[in-house]
């Protein structure tokens, strides 16, 4: 058996394992497939040095790119991630590159009458040949390319090369000939140098976070990063489906009242004007759901064809926590007859209404605004989910058993809704197929991002082949619930965020042209089934009825918002904004210490202001930020800049993240039914920044690059849980707790409200009250009265003494804590002596464990050091009785002896036997005491709210996400 016959065989299996949702399966057609694994030494990627002259020739894999191909053959010396990779490496981002191989035209190929070259994606700027023939361009990495090379090839051996343009220097000679020719520039010209960046990626339709970002490295790849083959038929072929299901009712059911029509819209390539057989059926049920036609095709062209299922026939999908993900295989079939040529894509989808709803909370009172929330299948859902971004920025690197643990998480933590941020990519089917399995609605920005955007004609043609790729790709997809044009560049061009402000109307020109002119219209044509909204942060209505650029593209009363604030005290609700949907908001933390590790050279010699620490730091100004926070709440370590405290640095600033987190989260969550008398409130959606990391570096992630948990997302299941009480301190001392609900089911139970102090395991305060949790209710239930507080001596003006820790039960929802005063005096943190007892194996992925403690124990941190898919029952907790019951799951398969070997625990006691820490005292949300005299500390603090608002814009520039 030859090697080129094997990898055709690897690269069919697959593309098998790559689509589960959407399958092809086709008889008479001919297919060569063209990708190849590297180690057959099939495709070939070279180029020349151009300091050097040197010729670089390496072993190629397709799907592919040029980063790991190097990598793979020893030419970067290690890999790309690791310590100065990113930078050292920048040389290969601005060749050209020229991937080539060989292959063989059968003769029952080269006889049919269409021959096409079907390019998935080329990332980005290329020209492709055969044998020597230009057959096609490329533009844009996230278009289908598909070429006619019926002329080009011949039978027998033919000869395919694909050369790449340097996407650098495309980008930056694109932004000089813009400005040459049109006499402005498209801001940004450059990147702020802590990015360590290329700039003007604005100018090619690639990956906008390959050239960097402020969470991630500069790798701008070239290669065929996905599936390249060539097709050859008689008569014609199916392209593209997309599905809409309508029902008769506007709240759908299960029940025979209920009937869906589905339409398949089918998009077909024909060289024929003849009469051809097409059929649409259920394939999964017993219930005969098949409709067929005769009809006469044109050449290129779509056809709808449509069938009608009963209520009583089908489950609705309903999105996580609120019901099941049935989902429904389809079948859509295209015969010629007269060619004995068949082509069929069977597809799976689920059946559900969802609706955005912008009415006026007030049609007598306009002033107060518009809601923004979604309703499906007549359900109001509150969003909780998160922003994704690239799950590597060598999009070769991201495997499906990674995507898979990421959605995984996501549903773990009662996410229903995750926003495809507009600076990556469109995401993989593979993340597609578990979002529709595990019921996650993804918001999909197109890929816009922080900038100014080119509106000329041709660069406008270019992105109308993304669009028309895209929206046809992902249409389908039960999970998809709304397109966005962009993240952030409505608010970037009001408020002047990249120079755009001398000449704001020529700038509001562009961005009209682009994303209402052309992307919107374009994208609702196609898909008319979902909302549209014309950037994210915006004012959704409000801002079209403005001219599309609202004048506050934050206003609290309208639409969603992106929210940052580092320099105010991130565990004081006051410092959060009462808006209608948070779609970003969060703080910086770093990755594990173990998981730093495995891309340094040795990380004993890391600080947190050591140059490496520096270098995956590409927030401005972020470790004054992340170390302002922690000095704020916890023990500072007056030696903080050293080795010996840098794990410490380390886990508070994973701290200093999740009570950010935690405080802002429960906050937009108390105001799910609740609006103030000025119209703003009733939040109806948090999707934190952000669910996931790129690379081992500081960022705002929940889940690291190769899928450790980070305490934000043991965090992130507790505070989206659907039942949650809810502790806070109100203005006049006192603390209220909260019951939010968005479970559907009532739920009622025995809330257990406690007050310890942490020099004790047993509580000075303890109360027990039924309670009862409603739907998209967060009621109050429960309040201790100020001068109980003072009466225990944990009223504000008890700084000094032991801090005190409001403790929450209630069964079978997590158990919450509030800090009345903030653990910065380490004279009151107590060696709890955490033991690890009783190991024993539930599974062979799973170990069950008790942890001890001698005193109340602030955040522990359980890690096992080389498992980054296993993760905790629970981490970060604040440990108040003696023992707690917990298991520890891990994907690759654990014994308690390895489990014991690997684990260590930690509280944050531990930060105080590192060497002298800050004399410190035990600060309250509102005043700081000392042992001897008050400071003065937060006197500003009112100012530094009012103003954190006010520059609310400059900060988002600085954030640029």
């Amino acid at each position: 058996m030859s090697l080129k016959f094997i990898s055709l065989i690897v690269a069919a299996i697959c593309i098998a394992e790559c689509h589960a949702a959407f399958e092809t399966y086709d008889s008479g057609i001919q297919r060569i497939t063209l990708n190849s694994i590297r180690g057959l030494n099939v495709w070939t990627a070279s180029s020349k040095n151009g300091t050097e002259g040197e010729e670089i020739s390496v072993p190629a894999g397709v799907p592919g790119g040029i980063y790991s191909d190097l990598e793979e053959s020893n030419v970067l010396g290690s890999a790309v991630y690791h310590e100065y990779n990113d930078m050292e490496n920048k040389w290969v981002g601005r060749l050209d590159w020229t991937f080539t191989r060989d292959f063989v035209v059968s003769p029952e190929v080269n006889e049919k009458s269409e021959i096409v070259l079907v390019c998935e994606g080329l990332d980005t700027v290329a020209e492709v040949f055969i044998n020597d023939v230009s057959v096609g361009n490329s533009e844009n990495m996230f278009a289908r390319y598909v070429f006619d090379v019926k002329s080009a090839v011949k039978e027998g051996q033919n000869t395919i090369r694909v050369a790449f343009r340097s996407p650098v220097e495309y980008a930056q000679t694109k932004f000089r000939e813009h400005n040459e020719t049109l006499g402005y520039k498209v801001v940004p010209e450059s990147l702020v140098p802590e990015y360590r960046g290329e700039n003007q990626a604005q100018m090619i339709r690639k990956m906008q976070a390959a050239f960097s970002w402020d969470w991630g490295p500069s790798y701008p790849n070239s290669g065929i990063w996905k599936n390249i083959y060539i097709e050859a038929y008689n008569g014609a072929i199916i392209r593209d489906v997309m599905i809409f299901s309508e029902p008769n009712q506007s709240v759908p059911d299960e029940s025979n009242a209920t009937t869906w029509t589905v339409t398949a819209r089918v998009y077909y390539d024909s060289g024929i004007d003849e009469e051809v057989d097409l059929s649409f059926e259920r394939v999964d049920s017993t219930v005969a759901t098949t409709t067929k036609v005769n009809i006469t095709i044109g050449k290129g062209n779509s056809v709808d064809i449509s069938l009608t299922e009963l209520g009583d026939q089908i489950k609705l999908w309903w999105p996580n926590g609120y019901g099941d993900q049935n989902l429904y295989w389809y079948n859509v079939d295209l015969n010629v007859p007269q060619f004995s040529e068949t082509t069929s894509r069977r597809l799976r989808f689920g059946f559900r209404k969802v609706e955005l709803i912008e009415d006026f909370v007030d049609k007598d009172n306009v002033i107060k605004g518009r809601e923004f929330y979604f309703v499906v299948n007549g359900k109001q859902m509150y969003s909780k989910g998160s922003n994704s971004i690239p799950l590597h920025v060598l999009t070769e690197k991201i495997t499906n058993d990674q995507t898979e643990w990421l959605l995984r998480a996501a549903k773990m933590s009662h996410q229903n809704m995750i926003r495809v941020w507009g600076g990556g990519m469109y995401e993989t089917d593979t993340f597609f197929d578990y979002a529709d399995e595990y019921g996650i609605f993804i918001w999909e920005d197109f890929m816009f991002a922080c900038a100014m955007y080119p509106a000329t004609d041709e660069y406008l043609d270019i992105v109308r082949q993304e669009v028309d790729t895209q929206v046809k790709r992902l249409q389908y997809r039960t999970s998809l619930v709304m397109w966005a044009a962009n993240n952030e560049n409505e608010a970037a061009l009001r408020h002047d965020w990249y120079g755009s402000g001398w000449n704001f109307d020529l700038y509001k020109g562009d961005y009209i042209k682009l994303y209402i002119d052309t992307i919107k219209t374009m994208t609702e044509e196609l898909d008319p089934s979902r909302k549209f909204i014309s950037s994210s942060p915006t004012n959704g209505i409000q801002s079209q009825e403005e001219g599309w650029v609202a004048a506050d593209p934050y206003d609290l009363k309208y639409g969603d918002i992106h929210f940052y604030n580092y320099v105010s005290d991130n565990w004081d609700w006051n410092m959060f904004l009462r808006t209608r949907y948070a779609s970003e908001y969060g703080f910086q933390s770093f990755p594990h210490y173990e998981s730093l590790a495995e891309v340094a050279n040795d990380i004993t010699t890391w600080t947190w202001d050591s140059p490496m620490m520096d270098h995956r730091q590409h927030h401005p100004g972020g470790q004054k930020e992340i170390r302002d926070l922690i000095k704020m709440h916890f023990p500072f370590p007056e030696n903080y800049d050293s080795t010996e405290a840098f794990p410490y640095m380390l886990y508070m600033a994973q701290l200093s993240q999740i009570m950010g987190q935690k405080t802002q989260t429960e906050f937009y969550r108390r105001l799910m039914d609740k609006m103030d008398t000025d119209g703003t409130g009733h939040n109806m959606g948090a999707l934190y920044w952000q669910l996931n990391d790129i690379w081992e570096g500081c960022s705002w992630a929940s889940v690291e690059a190769k899928g450790r948990w980070k305490l934000q997302m043991y965090y992130a299941v507790k505070f989206f849980a659907p039942v949650l009480a809810s502790p806070y301190l109100t203005a006049n001392g006192a603390v209220n707790v909260e019951l939010i609900s968005d479970n559907p089911q009532n739920v009622t139970g025995s809330l257990t409200v406690q007050i310890y102090r942490l020099s004790s395991l047993t509580p000075i305060y303890q109360e027990v009250v039924e309670v009862e949790a409603e739907f998209l209710r967060s009621k109050q239930v429960f309040m201790v009265a100020r001068s109980i507080l003072e009466s225990l001596n944990c009223g504000a003006v008890s700084g000094a003494m032991d801090p005190c820790i409001v403790y929450l039960t209630l069964p079978g929802t997590p158990d919450n804590f509030l800090f009345l005063h903030y653990p910065t005096n380490k004279i009151f943190l107590k060696d709890p002596k955490l033991q690890i007892t009783s190991v024993e194996s539930v599974n062979t992925k799973t170990v069950s464990f008790t942890l001890t403690t001698e005193e109340v124990a602030p955040f522990v941190f359980l890690t096992v050091k080389d498992d980054h898919r296993g993760y905790f029952s629970d981490n970060g907790f604040v440990l108040v009785n003696s023992q707690k019951k917990m298991e520890y799951y891990s994907e690759s398969g654990i014994t308690p002896e390895r489990f014991r070997q690997q684990l260590s625990a930690m509280s944050l006691f531990n930060v105080t036997e590192i060497a002298e820490t800050v004399p410190s005292t035990t600060v309250t949300p509102t005043t700081t005491v000392g042992s001897t005299e008050t400071t003065t500390a937060d006197a500003g603090k009112p100012l530094v709210q009012v103003l954190t608002v006010l520059i609310c814009g400059l900060i988002m520039l600085i954030q640029d996400l």
